[in-house]
């Protein structure tokens, strides 16, 4: 299970998780912008509905986010501020089975399908999906916000105090994990921001602030017993941050997340080498599509972590050549590798593996040269 700050986590290539801001701005996972949702949900309609419309997708969930609207107004719980009558994707997420019988009622079962795994494709962030059940929602307003969580993930939420109490949690030099023998001799290991991304910001204030509450609580003597890792999707700001304070920490490893071999991931891991960092890494999860080798110049990253999608019985295929391709172009340039999770749809052959961990997790049900 994922928390705000965890001392304990199931993520494979760390030890505890921190996070001083809830919530991000959007990316692939999580779209900035709601109407690339009811993009989707169009163009999926039109291969089961002829003559659907563009646009209409989005008019008809307009339309019942309004309603539902309607229906709350007077309930308990109801704030204004924080349920909305606009389209966003924690509306989407929360009206969309109302959305699918409707389109159903209207189009036929082939077009509910279609529209609810059309959302389903576009929303698969593990962090947003836990805040859209965990934070307000239109459907239910008598929910309050779970203690720690953002209201939306849309709204980033700062935290304070988070990394510094994390600095103080004791150091696991000497300790062994005998069902994670590949940390053996290293510092806790901290991975920062699971559960948003923190530099979606990057205004002088905000910069201020993640300068005195996440770098100063890591250069601190606590701080600098225990490895920490930084994963962003905007890595430029990561840079104009580095750029501010002199450099980051020694102990700190930048990350950037790739999920294919398209510009605005190849634009990420370019941002990533301009960081002001002693270790970058590349999280390549979930990994979507194939990233030719030619695609990745690895020059000033240090480490790889590939897996693929899991949490989604509508995960995308993850084929298990795509990592050992990766691996080898790992070990020719001189970057560690770490396989961490095969993802819930994995592909062996063109034939899909049926594992009993949901995840993929289970290093025991892979092929041999991967594990």
């Amino acid at each position: 299970m994922f928390w705000s700050m965890s001392e304990i986590t199931k993520i494979q290539w760390c030890d505890s998780t921190v996070n001083p801001i809830m919530g991000c701005g959007g990316c692939e996972l999580f779209p900035e912008s709601p109407r690339k949702v009811m993009e989707a949900v169009d163009h999926a309609m039109k291969g089961v509905v002829p003559s659907w419309e563009h646009g209409r997708a989005g008019e008809v969930m307009t339309r019942i986010i309004h309603e539902q609207m309607e229906r709350i107004r007077d309930e308990p719980g109801y704030n204004p501020e924080h349920h909305r009558d606009k389209l966003t994707n924690t509306n989407i997420w929360h009206m969309r089975e109302v959305f699918a019988d409707r389109i159903g009622r209207e189009w036929g079962e082939d077009a509910k399908k279609s529209a609810s795994f059309a959302i389903s494709r576009m929303i698969t962030c593990y962090a947003a999906t836990l805040h859209l059940n965990k934070g307000h929602s239109i459907f239910n307003t008598r929910r309050e916000v779970k203690k720690g969580y953002a209201p939306t993930f849309e709204t980033l939420t700062p935290f304070e105090g988070r990394v510094a109490t994390m600095a103080g949690k004791k150091d696991l030099l000497g300790t062994r994990d005998p069902l994670a023998p590949w940390k053996d001799g290293l510092p806790r290991m901290v991975f920062v921001s699971d559960m948003g991304d923190a530099l979606t910001r990057h205004d002088q204030q905000h910069m201020e602030w993640l300068d005195r509450e996440v770098l100063h609580p890591i250069r601190s003597p606590e701080g600098q017993r225990h490895i920490w890792q930084w994963l962003t999707k905007r890595p430029q700001n990561m840079a104009k941050l580095a750029k501010r304070v002199g450099g980051l920490p020694p102990n700190l490893c930048a990350m950037t997340t790739m999920t294919g071999a398209d510009r605005q991931n190849l634009v990420r891991l370019g941002k990533l080498k301009e960081v002001d960092a002693h270790i970058r890494g590349l999280s390549v999860e979930p990994l979507w599509e194939r990233i030719p080798s030619e695609k990745l110049d690895l020059t000033g990253i240090d480490w790889l972590i590939v897996g693929g999608e899991s949490g989604s019985k509508d995960a995308r295929p993850f084929d298990l050549a795509w990592a050992r391709e990766l691996r080898d172009h790992c070990r020719e340039q001189g970057v560690a590798f770490f396989c961490k999770q095969l993802g819930s749809h994995p592909v062996e052959n063109g034939m899909r593996l049926k594992l009993k961990n949901k995840h993929g997790g289970d290093w025991n049900e892979w092929p041999e040269d991967l594990r």
